[in-house]
């Protein structure tokens, strides 16, 4: 509940943001204000500022608010023994990673990003793919471990551009498929390759990540409306885990 609650108050922000006068209106254009206009427009401004103010203040009064710097853990580390923690971790590590990633976009509508979106795919692949994740705890040599961390990382971005692609309340030029894939591939893939070098940043690891995605971001959308969308992704995953970094 208290995940959903913080995606509708960000929808509201974004919203209430969008639709201030005074970004949206050249001051000439406000002449033809009404007084209720001006009145409501006044008051998105206030609504907009306090939630801004509120979201500043939780960074330093909640658990974990004061660390928003950019963490990503390699990817069996998400799905321990504790799966509420490992849902916690999994889900702001990754969305502040497509935050961030979002925010590098020019000429393009950012997709849906909602923490709900890595709740629902941390617990669907938990689910479905149990098995798979016990062998990769259970996999000791890069041979072994590849193939299945690459089928893994497949079901996560397919389940997660799902959510995202069929958000009714994003507009068209925001439902692509090519963007959702610039947006939330890279955090998974860099959580995919600290597995194999822990000894990287969390940065370097997400700008590695970003260049090979960026590089095959075509292929990954077009995969993800194929016939056998996890096996084409499959595939795409373990040739860069393979030879990346």
């Amino acid at each position: 509940m208290a995940i959903h609650l913080k995606d509708r108050l960000r929808d509201i922000r974004d919203f209430l943001r969008a639709h201030r006068h005074e970004k949206q209106r050249a001051p000439s254009e406000s002449r033809g204000f009404t007084d209720i206009e001006k009145l409501l427009g006044r008051a998105v401004s206030m609504v907009d500022d306090t939630l801004t103010l509120a979201e500043t203040a939780s960074r330093t009064v909640l658990p974990g608010g004061q660390q928003p710097e950019l963490v990503i853990r390699p990817l069996v580390d998400y799905f321990g023994t504790d799966p509420m923690e490992g849902e916690r971790a999994f889900r702001r590590h990754m969305y502040r990673a497509a935050k961030a990633l979002a925010a590098t976009l020019e000429d393009r509508e950012p997709p849906a990003i909602r923490e709900t979106t890595f709740t629902g795919a941390h617990e669907t692949l938990r689910q479905r793919q149990g098995h798979m994740l016990l062998a990769l705890k259970n996999a000791k040599t890069p041979e072994a471990i590849r193939p299945l961390l690459a089928g893994l990382l497949a079901h996560l971005l397919q389940e997660i551009c799902r959510t995202a692609l069929s958000d009714p309340a994003m507009p068209a030029a925001a439902q692509n498929a090519e963007t959702c894939i610039i947006v939330f591939a890279p955090g998974l893939l860099a959580s995919g390759l600290a597995l194999f070098d822990e000894s990287l940043s969390a940065s370097d690891l997400l700008d590695i990540a970003t260049l090979a995605v960026a590089a095959r971001r075509e292929r990954m959308a077009r995969s993800l409306e194929a016939d056998q969308p996890i096996a084409d992704l499959t595939a795409i995953f373990e040739s860069l885990l393979t030879h990346l970094p």
